[in-house]
């Protein structure tokens, strides 16, 4: 994603987190300082059986470790449409360095029609590179370990997988 595109994704972001705000200013505490994790990205995947499977992670993230807060949303659906899983859940760690984001939040709601048990209360892992040149890149604790583990707050696998829509913003 290039530089203009990136100006744009942040400002409309921005519109969308003041709004955001605005409605939960009575719900919720001030929004914590620190680092901030922002934007819809995704792609085709490149997995054995899901070949070609669109899928798509939307963060907005706020914060540092010990004191984050934020939403994550995760969908995938096959090459024709079907549901193989729709996530989201509470961020509840950010940490930064750079361009590079960890963080973690925990499940709370998830619907996944070919998984037995439930995921819902888990803690899960991401990473997000924000490639100022390029598509960003981002990962997912369960790629490597399943998701019917918890991951420890704040770790996640390294940025494993080039977007090829949408992007995101670190700072």
């Amino acid at each position: 994603m290039n530089i203009k595109s990136k100006i744009a994704v942040a400002a409309a972001l921005a519109i969308a987190a003041t709004a955001l705000g605005a409605a939960q200013a009575t719900a919720a505490p001030e929004r914590p300082s620190g680092s901030v994790v922002l934007g819809s990205a995704g792609g085709p995947l490149t997995f054995p059986g899901y070949d070609n499977d669109p899928v798509r992670f939307d963060f907005a993230a706020f914060g540092e470790p010990g004191k984050s807060s934020g939403r994550f949303h995760v969908n995938h659906v096959t090459k024709d449409g079907k549901l193989v899983a729709d996530f989201e859940g509470k961020v509840d760690c950010v940490a930064r360095a750079g361009s590079l984001a960890v963080l973690t939040g925990v499940i709370e709601r998830a619907d996944i029609p070919g998984l037995p048990i439930t995921v819902v209360g888990r803690r899960v892992g991401f990473s997000v590179q924000d490639e100022p040149r390029g598509h960003d890149r981002i990962g997912w604790s369960w790629a490597y370990g399943g998701i019917e583990h918890d991951v420890l707050p704040c770790t996640g696998p390294v940025p494993f997988f080039p977007t090829s829509t949408g992007g995101y913003v670190v700072r």
